[in-house]
């Protein structure tokens, strides 16, 4: 019996590794529409106030419609960020601004000679 249970756990120790080899090298299947119409819904049995159509169909389409939107934005907005992020990489950065300091507003109001010579 105690060999039966050693072989038993080594056949899974062994196993273990090669079928998460096999799942992380199989692709996995992504389509790019909806493989189910959401105009099935309307054969759905509903005893809502609202028909099929207003409580389950529209509201998918309105989402996926919503969805396509907001990926071509997102899209577009990463081709700009790109195309920002390789100009300014090809200009030379300038230095700009100038040294200030923390409580300084000598330049909006004059103090007198006696005081600024104190300083």
């Amino acid at each position: 019996m105690k060999i039966f249970v050693r072989h038993v756990v080594l056949a899974v120790i062994l196993a273990v590794p090669v079928c998460s080899a096999v799942a992380q090298d199989t692709p996995r299947y992504s389509p790019q529409r909806p493989t189910v119409s959401p105009y099935l819904n309307l054969l759905r049995n509903n005893t809502g106030p609202l028909p099929n159509y207003y409580s389950l169909v529209r509201p998918q389409l309105d989402q996926r419609s919503f969805d396509n939107r907001i990926s071509s934005v997102t899209r577009s907005q990463g081709i700009a960020v790109q195309r920002l992020s390789s100009l300014s990489a090809s200009r030379q950065s300038d230095v700009t601004g100038s040294g200030s300091g923390f409580n300084n507003y000598s330049h909006f109001y004059r103090m007198p000679a006696r005081m600024s010579a104190r300083r």
